[in-house]
């Protein structure tokens, strides 16, 4: 009889199983190489030569990663935190970003649509209709999953989300790019298909290009020397053209010359110094980490904080300043950076 019920059993485990990725197979997400990003609303104004420009981003963390948060990926037990507070993440985010008052570009990523993990909050509608002050909004969705089945006894579920790019600025166009590189079946069918969004603003008959990236994780860098072998030839060729390109976002890997923790035992890739080539110039605030690691919730001066957001700048561009928002990751794992530059010759 036990054996009977233990064939059972397993049966329809083996069942669970083939449903779940037939169902995430034949809904997948299968984005193209290049389309056009999700565009609302009109510019307001253009870049003038004599401007200061102001970027910021930040990785919101789908406002369920806050500091009383773990997170089970991480290495934590947590799959989301209770409602009430994944609700009052939401509006400190918020907040916090309308704050922002001289921002003329914002770059965010981790933007919920529409997803279990946080309580079906519409984080991108919110963002486009609320009262921020930023008439344009770039979307470009990189998670798109019916049904994440992670963890067995809590699954993750429905997961929409996407990087979300905000400005004042009038522009031309955008883009959304997917990355090469995926990882192997049948886990590709539940992970984010990585992209990064393009922006192009014009300027003095050239354009500004900002590029928002989110780029792998969880990958041992892998994917991501592809991602950046990819990006590599794209910026490449946007500086040759006589573009002025700006990038950010999360990369997931920590800036050159950042000096890591030797006793840490977490996988962290370092960005090359000379990509793409040498002329080009990676800025980070070297005073401030702006990533926590998840595995517990947030205690300062004892949680692992290392640094995966930053900007790189195309040599026409000259950087002013730089610097970490210090927030003591209270709504999200990241903390919000600020960028400052001018345009040169």
């Amino acid at each position: 009889m036990w054996v009977k019920g233990i064939l059972m059993i397993s049966l329809l485990a083996l069942s669970y199983i083939v449903v779940v990725i037939a169902i995430a197979y034949f809904t997948a997400y299968r984005p193209p190489l290049v389309e056009s990003a999700e565009i609302h609303g009109q510019g307001v104004r253009h870049i003038q030569p004599a401007d200061t420009l102001s970027i910021y981003t930040w990785n919101l963390g789908y406002a369920g990663l806050d500091k009383k948060s773990d997170f089970f990926y991480d290495g934590g037990r947590m799959v989301r935190p209770p409602r009430k507070r994944v609700k009052g993440n939401w509006a400190g985010i918020q907040n916090e970003i309308s704050n922002w008052s001289d921002a003329d570009v914002i770059f965010l990523q981790e933007v919920d649509v529409s997803s279990k993990r946080s309580w079906y909050i519409p984080m991108l509608k919110d963002l486009i209709q609320g009262q921020l002050r930023f008439p344009v909004s770039i979307f470009g969705k990189n998670y798109d999953v019916r049904f994440v089945p992670k963890p067995f006894l809590e699954p993750m579920g429905r997961v929409v989300s996407g990087i979300l790019t905000l400005t004042h600025f009038q522009i031309d166009s955008a883009q959304r790019v997917s990355y090469p590189g995926s990882f192997s079946f049948p886990s590709s069918l539940f992970f984010l298909k990585r992209c990064f969004t393009v922006t192009r603003v014009p300027f003095e008959g050239k354009e500004v290009v900002f590029i928002n990236t989110h780029n792998s994780a969880f990958d041992g860098g892998v994917l991501k020397k592809q991602e950046m072998a990819f990006l590599k030839d794209y910026l490449l060729k946007e500086y040759q053209s006589g573009n002025y390109v700006i990038v950010g976002g999360d990369w997931n890997q920590v800036p050159p010359r950042f000096v890591k923790n030797p006793t840490a035992q977490y996988e962290e890739t370092s960005v090359p110094d000379d990509f793409p080539s040498k002329a080009w110039q990676w800025v980070s605030d070297s005073t401030h980490k702006s990533n926590r690691k998840v595995d517990t919730p947030f205690i300062k001066g004892v949680t692992y904080t290392t640094t995966f957001d930053f900007f790189l700048l195309s040599p026409n561009v000259k950087l002013v300043d730089i610097n970490t928002l210090v927030r003591d990751f209270e709504y999200a794992d990241h903390e919000p950076v600020l960028l400052r530059v001018q345009l040169g010759s």
